[in-house]
């Protein structure tokens, strides 16, 4: 029997520690080695260091769990329970001195996302989810927006680093014709934490893996916002589209842009995965 609670609680209690540990590379990043995996794509030990720790505390406490993370990829896994950490969303950011980074760990059962926590160290500012009882920010239950017009709204935009320039501009100058405002911060996740409680109206990105996507995800839902059918997590780790925003906008949105993804069903996707679909 696999307890998310426990595991909840265990999991708040190893990103606030990894959370340290990466505030510590981040105050003193002038010793930081620093890689390019690619054009802009930076990569440092503190990234593949904050995902030891996590995997290491979560592996401790549930030893025959698997593990995804984006530096060290996949390992382990007897139960059907599936941790997926993204040590430093936003490294670019975190190397340059830009407070805009955090950190989050999702968890997987089977084919359903139960847990998703986004931590963001420099403000102290733990966002965490349970499938089915909420979203909090620091234990305080956040909500979406109720925001229903696209000139009214303002929603986070993420682009990958392998994303080609063209189809990014073109949905930016529709936002922008529509009177849409958009911000782009340099991690995703930190702009879906925004949006599940409130500040931004809603979150698209072209590409996404699934540690860059998974636990805003959830806190989007958990918070009361629609999310598209994230297709990203499978035999093979893939980058997909996300999009995530206030329930009145999902309609002017894709009117707007075209942009017209499967909702997210609760039912419809339990189906889908027992028929051998998404997960």
């Amino acid at each position: 029997m696999i307890s998310i609670e426990q595991r909840l609680h265990h999991a708040e209690q190893v990103i606030r520690e990894a959370g340290k540990l990466a505030r510590g590379f981040y105050d003193n990043r002038g010793d930081l080695t620093v890689k390019l995996k690619g054009v802009q794509d930076f990569v440092s030990q503190a990234d593949a260091e904050t995902e030891d720790l996590i995997a290491s505390r979560l592996l401790a406490a549930f030893p025959h769990d698997g593990i995804l993370g984006e530096e060290r990829g996949r390992r382990g896994g007897d139960t059907d329970a599936l941790w997926v950490i993204d040590p430093i969303d936003g490294t670019a950011n975190f190397v340059r001195g830009l407070p805009f980074w955090c950190i989050a760990i999702a968890l997987v059962v089977g084919d359903t996302l139960e847990l998703g926590l986004v931590y963001e160290p420099v403000a102290d500012r733990l966002y965490a989810a349970r499938r089915g009882h909420g979203a909090f920010c620091n234990g305080r239950p956040i909500a979406i927006s109720r925001t229903d017009r696209m000139d009214n709204a303002c929603l986070g935009v993420g682009m990958g680093h392998d994303e080609a320039p063209g189809p990014h501009t073109a949905t930016l100058e529709v936002l922008l014709n529509h009177h849409c405002q958009y911000r782009r911060l340099g991690s995703g996740l930190l702009l879906m934490a925004l949006a599940a409680e409130g500040a931004l109206d809603g979150f698209w990105e072209a590409r996404m893996k699934p540690w860059d996507a998974l636990a805003g995800l959830l806190l989007v839902r958990e918070a009361g916002g629609i999310t598209n059918d994230y297709e990203g997590l499978g035999d093979f780790v893939r980058a997909e589209p996300v999009l995530a925003l206030a329930p009145g906008l999902w309609g002017p949105f894709a009117a707007a842009t075209g942009i017209a993804l499967p909702v997210f069903d609760p039912l419809a996707y339990s189906a889908a995965r027992a028929a051998g679909g998404r997960v």
